[in-house]
């Protein structure tokens, strides 16, 4: 295009063949390939199942880790209640005077109130935690489940809905993955394809023990 106004404007007069129908013209082949490349464009999923239940991870790991916090916090507190009842426990089986002067010095010494706030606050974080936990590993699973995520990806493009726009919840009672949309166009609901993934109270339990005491370890 400039080459060629570019010799206009000198006098230059160009080659019959300098503009070449098949290299620059756009043809109906080249306008159909146009239009079925945008239409693949449209069509593609770019926000996937699998994307949506990473989030959704992300999202309850934070949860559990805001949890965790509230927890050790609440833990701190009752600790020093623990100690006020092992050093009374002490002082009551050995009857010695020096025991129980130990636990009057420790009641006077420290703040060893047990407040309601406290014990709310300590069995809420326990229930916060495993409810984000149980989530969270769900929704990660989920997100490594093929079938899972193509089936619902598949019908997330039948629907014409974007899986960013999609409400996904568990419900661990029953096991079902749900995904909605606000739209009420169309919802998914996948029963027992997580069962494989449960861990038991003595798996929870036991591991967390093995973690704590590995940590101990380290920091001795």
């Amino acid at each position: 295009m400039y080459g060629a106004e570019h010799y206009a404007s000198v006098g230059g007069i160009i080659d019959y063949s300098a503009v070449d129908d098949e290299q620059y013209i756009i043809n109906d082949a080249d306008l159909a390939a146009y239009n079925d490349a945008l239409a693949g464009v449209q069509n593609a999923l770019y926000f996937t199942t699998k994307m949506a239940l990473e989030e959704k991870y992300e999202e309850s790991m934070v949860k559990v880790s805001d949890a965790v916090d509230n927890f050790i916090v609440a833990s701190v507190q009752l600790s020093v209640v623990e100690e006020v009842a092992e050093k009374a426990e002490v002082a009551q089986e050995t009857n010695a005077v020096e025991d129980q002067i130990a636990v009057q010095e420790f009641v006077e010494t420290n703040d060893v109130t047990l407040k309601q706030e406290t014990v709310v606050e300590y069995n809420q974080s326990l229930e916060d935690i495993a409810v984000n936990a149980r989530e969270a590993g769900a929704f990660l699973a989920a997100s490594k489940s093929e079938s899972l995520t193509s089936i619902s990806d598949q019908h997330a493009q039948d629907y014409g809905q974007s899986m960013a726009e999609a409400s996904i919840s568990y419900s661990a009672t029953n096991d079902i993955l749900s995904v909605q949309w606000a739209t009420n166009t169309g919802s998914i609901s996948f029963h027992d394809f997580l069962l494989g993934d449960y861990k038991t109270a003595a798996e929870v339990l036991g591991t967390g023990e093995t973690i704590y005491n590995d940590q101990q370890a380290y920091m001795q």
